[in-house]
């Protein structure tokens, strides 16, 4: 328990306050929070109360910023907590606005992981799609579910063909780029089986000049 020794209209937010306790600054709160909990300089404080009413302060505003984050593409869960942790969220009000978003259908790593595969497998193999969701905090239960579900031949395949054309007639090169793009030694040895078997590779073998 403590009190409040300054409550201070914020410089760049006039609509938001700062209060200190003790002489030490403890968090920030819309003006409005504050008056309806009739925070005054010299009352007493109780922090984890004071932790509670910053949350139920800064819930509103998170879930507003959360939802226009999602609006630009689908998130992970990673995602939205790293970037409702650097907007200074608390922890409290970060777990409450992902439970609210996964209510809303707007949050969920599985459907993420199925979002991302379809949108980069032609671009990318599956080691580097599996880094991808890794870096973004997707389980690797859900990675293996997902990219186990996913036929990934044809679009190696494709992928290979495109690549031919900057290799110079070099079937190494093409390897080479092949798993700089992530591919998995197996899907680039189906690849270029089922390229020879086509007569790809013979019937442009000048496609580089």
């Amino acid at each position: 328990m403590g009190k409040i020794t300054d409550i201070k209209t914020q410089k760049g937010n006039k609509s938001r306050v700062s209060v200190y306790i003790d002489g030490r600054f403890f968090c920030g709160l819309d003006a409005l929070t504050a008056l309806k909990h009739r925070l005054e300089i010299g009352s007493e404080a109780d922090e984890d109360e004071l932790a509670k009413i910053q949350a139920e302060s800064e819930y509103a505003s998170a879930l507003d910023k959360s939802l226009g984050y999602l609006s630009v593409r689908q998130r992970s869960e990673k995602e939205i907590s790293d970037y409702l942790k650097k907007k200074g969220c608390l922890p409290m009000t970060v777990s409450r606005v992902k439970e609210r978003l996964r209510e809303l259908g707007y949050l969920n790593d599985r459907e993420f992981a199925r979002a991302y595969v379809a949108e980069n497998k032609r671009v990318y193999g599956t080691i580097r799609l599996k880094t991808e969701l890794m870096k973004r905090g997707v389980s690797r239960d859900i990675i293996d579910e997902t990219l186990e579900a996913d036929d990934r031949s044809e679009e190696v395949k494709e992928l290979a063909k495109k690549l031919w054309k900057t290799c110079g007639g070099e079937k190494r090169k093409l390897k080479e780029k092949l798993y700089r793009k992530g591919c998995m030694s197996d899907e680039i040895y189906e690849a270029l089986d089922s390229l020879e078997d086509e007569a790809f590779f013979e019937e442009n073998e000048d496609s580089d000049e």
